[in-house]
């Protein structure tokens, strides 16, 4: 075979026989020849494998150098067993004299890579039924099949039967998993759990969050207790009071705010599902003050925070009326209220919508109304008023107003008086006597003629009565009008209108339709006080609480609006209730507690002041002001009781 060297232009003959080996190296004999003739010497010989296509399966491999006697030389190759797949193959050789550093040049042709004669046997390899004659270590990646379970060591592991393990067992799968129930598993480190344990695994010692009752058997110790903390024990200074600089927080049992904002009122949220006997207080420190806001069917029953009552009014009843007389229960729930020179309304709803009795009461110049506790009993007088003068009857309705029945004939009827049950009643004619009914009948009692009486009042059990007459003179009766104390003259300037006492009688309250003066007397009417008050105006109407430690007045007249007054120590000191309308009032009542005002105004409408409790709901709310406090109890129903309040407060 001729071939060309890069360095001179040579003719070799190459001769090649492949030889067997145990290894994946193998022997290669070959004739060279040069120019015709056996090459000696040393020679650079390089071999590669190539495919059908001549394209290189294998890099390039070089012996060097290779000695090479009269065109004879040996050497050895090994190009790995992975090449050597069955596929046809052919050996590619280039050669170059020792240390020249031209290109090698190529012999041509390739040689074909042929089996020896017995090697042929090798290729049923695949479909050998008898490999009992292979005694050297047989490749595994060679193996094809499936190894007969009987063909494996006794050390291997086998999936259909219970097996133990000497050592550890190691996952290497992606997620590190065990596929499995785990029966049976002991001995397992905790740290290499993963996943939440069921609580049914868990030993009965473990404490769920989800029990209802847990009992540790020895003490159970943390920086921080975050809950009601219902059912707590021994714990030192079991309230605690929070600092609140933001705009809201969310109140917790036993616990008192702190409202430290001077921009934005604090929100003091209760508690949607509070348990019955958790207290909560809140003190306004900052100029914003603060607000305790309500969840659905929560109510602040407010009737007993008095620096709130008659701060806020809402007109009711039909408007533009001469309204010269009103009544109300000792609830605030039923009211009753009379038009001059028209019909008598009553309410069964605290003044949200009246009902014109016209039809049972008639058209009258009425002037006094007065009702039993329960808002059933109700007397009303037709006759004098500061607003006219004319004659008329004394009527009475044991159906809350639905019908009347006429009591007394015609006369200036000025005042009327009801006791707690309504079985005792009492009327005062202007220009002539005072008249009682003790359950049978009506007749004229102690005083009788040469006294304008102007109004009327007793006790709840109708035991004690007060009336006052328009030249400064009042009367009073400690055994239901059977004896008088006789009519004390209080002052030559007085001219009483109005009068009220507490319901057993003790403290008693009347004030003048001139100058606006307001007289007291805290020893069953025997020794009667000027007040110095701020209220001026004529003076027509008064009510009182039955504790007699809240009191209202309201300013009237033809003519002459005014506002409405109020105290809540008894009389001794008075304040103007802002939220009152400038109107000429004519007659005000109130509610057992002092918590509701009904106040009739003439020429106007009827207007109620009820603060017995916040607004049902989330539109409820409480106001303090800065530098007023409160303690509010939960006694169940949604409601939360004051139990102490301190400054300005107001129910919404």
């Amino acid at each position: 075979m001729k071939f060309c060297s890069a360095a001179a232009s040579l003719a070799f003959f190459l001769f090649a026989v492949g030889a067997g080996a145990q290894t994946t190296a193998f022997t290669y004999q070959g004739d060279l020849s040069a120019t015709n003739a056996p090459a000696n010497g040393l020679y650079d010989f390089q071999f590669q494998l190539v495919n059908a296509k001549s394209n290189a399966v294998t890099a390039p491999l070089t012996n060097a150098p290779v000695a090479v006697t009269n065109g004879f030389f040996t050497t050895t190759l090994n190009f790995g067993a992975a090449v050597f797949d069955g596929s046809s193959l052919w050996l590619e050789v280039g050669v170059r004299p020792y240390g020249d550093t031209n290109a090698y040049s190529l012999l041509l042709p390739l040689q074909q890579i042929t089996s020896a004669p017995y090697s042929i046997r090798a290729l049923a390899a695949a479909s050998a039924t008898n490999a009992m004659y292979l005694t050297e270590p047989l490749q595994t990646t060679n193996l094809n099949g499936i190894v007969s379970a009987t063909n494996l060591p006794p050390n291997v592991a086998f999936l259909n039967s219970n097996e133990t393990f000497s050592g550890g067992v190691n996952l290497s799968n992606t997620a590190n998993t065990y596929a499995g129930n785990g029966f049976g598993l002991t001995s397992i480190n905790p740290t290499n759990l993963a996943g939440t344990i069921p609580d049914a695994r868990l030993s009965a010692n473990v404490a769920l969050q989800s029990d209802a009752v847990l009992n540790f058997a020895g003490s159970v110790g943390a920086t921080n207790f975050i809950g009601a903390g219902h059912g707590l024990t021994n714990v030192p200074g079991a309230f605690f009071w929070v600092t609140v600089s933001g705009s809201s927080a969310q109140a917790n049992p036993n616990v008192g705010y702190i409202c430290t904002n001077n921009v934005t009122p604090v929100t003091i949220t209760l508690p949607a599902s509070p348990s019955v006997g958790d207290t909560y207080k809140v003190a306004g420190v900052g100029d914003a003050g603060w607000i305790v806001a309500q969840n659905t069917n929560q109510q602040i029953l407010a009737g007993n925070l008095s620096s709130s009552v008659g701060q806020s009014w809402t007109a009711s009843g039909p408007g533009n009326a001469n309204w010269t007389a009103i009544a109300c229960s000792a609830d605030g729930t039923k009211m009753a209220a009379a038009i001059s020179g028209g019909y008598i309304y009553t309410s069964t709803n605290s003044g949200s919508t009246w009902t014109n009795q016209s039809g049972s009461s008639g058209a009258a110049d009425w002037s006094a109304l007065a009702s039993s506790a329960d808002g059933t009993h109700l007397i009303a007088a037709a006759g004098y008023s500061p607003y006219l003068a004319e004659s008329g009857d004394v009527y009475v309705s044991g159906n809350s107003g639905v019908s009347w029945t006429e009591a007394l004939g015609s006369a200036a009827w000025s005042g009327v008086a009801c006791s707690a049950d309504g079985t005792k009643m009492a009327a005062v004619d202007h220009g002539g006597a005072i008249y009682t009914n003790y359950g049978s009948a009506w007749g004229a009692v102690g005083v009788t003629s040469g006294y304008d009486w102007n109004a009327i009042a007793m006790s709840s059990d109708g035991t004690k009565l007060v009336a006052v007459e328009g030249n400064g003179g009042v009367a009073v009766s400690t055994n239901s009008g059977s004896t008088w104390l006789g009519v004390t003259n209080v002052g030559s300037s007085a001219n009483p209108d109005a009068v009220a006492c507490s319901s057993d009688g003790s403290r008693m309250i009347f004030v003048t339709g001139n100058g606006g003066q307001i007289y007291l007397s805290t020893d069953f009417g025997a020794i009667w006080v000027q007040q110095n008050s701020p209220v001026s105006g004529n003076l027509l109407g008064v009510a009182s609480s039955t504790d007699g430690s809240r009191l209202a007045t309201a300013v009237g007249g033809s003519g002459s609006p005014g506002s409405i007054y109020g105290s809540v120590n008894s009389g001794g000191a008075w304040s103007q209730l802002v939220g009152a309308p400038m109107l000429s009032w004519s007659g005000i009542a109130s509610s057992a507690d002092g918590s509701v005002l009904a106040a009739a105004a003439y020429g106007g409408n009827i207007y109620i002041s009820s603060q017995n409790s916040t607004t049902t709901g989330t539109a409820g709310y409480l106001f303090g002001a800065q530098q007023s406090t409160i303690e509010l109890l939960y006694v169940g129903n949604g409601q939360f009781l004051p139990l102490s309040s301190e400054g300005t407060i107001r129910a919404h």
